[in-house]
C-alpha cells in the first residue's frame, strides 16, 4: 500500500528527530514487517527467539538512521525497512550456522517461558483492566510495545531486555552492568513508567481491548 501524505508527514517529522513520529512509523509498519519475517523463519529460528526478537533491532536501527532515509516515492521507507530487516534475519542464520559449526558451544533451545516475555512485559505496562489474554489477540499491541521498547534510552532498553525479556534476576543484571541492585531498581521503575507512558500516548489500551 502506497505511503499516504499523512505518512508521508510522518517520515518528514521523524527524520527530523521527532521520537513519537518514529513509532506511529513503526507500529504502522509492523503488520507488514512482521508478516515477512514470520515468512522468513524457520523451526530452529523460532526455537530460539520470538519475533519481537528480531523486530526491536530492527526498529532500533530504523529509529537511529531514519535520519538518512531518502524518500523515493511511494512504498519507499517501507522497501528501506524491508532491507532492515532482511539483513537482520541473514544475520541471524549466519549466526547459527556459526554456532552449530562451533563445537565449544552447546546448542540451548529457548525455554519456553521465553515465548511469553513479550506478552509479559506488554502486561506490566498496561491498565489493570487489560489482561494478557486480551492483549495477545492483537499484534498491533504487541508493535506499539516493541517500538516504544527501542526508542528508549540505550541504559533503559538495556535493562529491560535482560530483566523483563531475558528474564534475569536484578542481581545478575546489575553484576552484568556493573551497577548496584538499588540503581538497577531504580531504572527499571524509571523504564518501564516512560513505557507506558509512550505506550499510552500510542493508544495501547486501545489496541489491547
Amino acid at each position: 500500500m502506497p505511503e499516504t501524505t499523512e505518512t508521508q508527514i510522518l517520515i518528514n517529522e521523524a527524520r527530523t528527530g521527532d521520537e513519537q513520529a518514529v513509532q506511529r512509523l513503526l507500529v504502522l509498519y509492523h503488520p507488514r514487517l512482521r508478516a515477512r519475517l514470520l515468512r522468513q523463519m524457520d523451526a530452529t529460528m523460532r526455537s530460539r527467539m520470538e519475533p519481537e526478537d528480531i523486530l526491536q533491532q530492527v526498529y532500533l536501527e530504523t529509529f537511529r538512521a531514519i535520519g538518512q532515509f531518502e524518500y523515493q516515492g511511494p512504498d519507499s521507507f517501507l522497501r528501506w525497512m524491508y532491507a532492515i530487516l532482511d539483513r537482520k534475519i541473514i544475520d541471524e542464520h549466519r549466526a547459527m550456522r556459526a554456532d552449530r559449526r562451533d563445537v565449544r558451544r552447546e546448542y540451548k533451545p529457548a525455554p519456553a517461558s521465553a515465548q511469553t516475555t513479550y506478552v509479559d512485559l506488554l502486561a506490566r505496562i498496561t491498565s489493570a483492566g487489560t489482561t494478557p489474554s486480551q492483549i495477545v489477540r492483537h499484534d498491533e499491541a504487541l508493535g506499539v510495545l516493541t517500538a516504544c521498547v527501542a526508542t528508549l534510552p540505550d541504559h533503559y532498553r538495556e535493562v529491560i531486555q535482560m530483566r523483563f525479556i531475558e528474564g534475569l534476576a536484578v542481581a545478575d543484571v546489575a553484576r552484568r552492568l556493573n551497577r548496584t541492585v538499588g540503581s538497577i531498581h531504580m531504572i527499571c521503575h524509571r523504564a518501564l513508567k516512560q513505557l507506558r507512558d509512550q505506550a499510552e500516548k500510542l493508544g495501547i489500551d486501545q489496541a489491547g481491548r
